[in-house]
């Protein structure tokens, strides 16, 4: 199953138990900025199916704009995974931060 989040529901997951944060974008990117749980994963590896990821987690990803994690949650959604994909991916996280003063 894969549903569409805001930044707002997925920030709310953020400290949930059995809540796994995917980061799909270049490591890079990853490494000037990321939510503080996210792991870097490659949609590489989940388009090969060559993942290892507990079935008993909501699976939350994101990108940099929200398309590479569509892609990704709606792989892993087929596969019987919970998975939720946040919509404009991390930029809209950033300016959903900077709009709350959270920067």
């Amino acid at each position: 199953m894969m549903d569409i989040i805001t930044v707002e529901e997925a920030i709310n997951l953020e400290n949930k138990d059995k809540t796994l944060i995917l980061d799909l974008r270049p490591e890079e990117s990853y490494k000037q900025f990321h939510i503080d749980q996210a792991i870097p994963y490659s949609l590489e590896k989940i388009e090969n199916g060559e993942y290892c990821l507990p079935k008993d987690y909501c699976i939350v990803l994101y990108c940099e704009k929200g398309g590479l994690s569509l892609i990704g949650a709606r792989i892993l959604g087929q596969e019987g995974f919970c998975t939720k994909t946040v919509i404009g991916g991390m930029q809209a996280y950033k300016e959903y931060r900077k709009k709350n003063g959270l920067t």
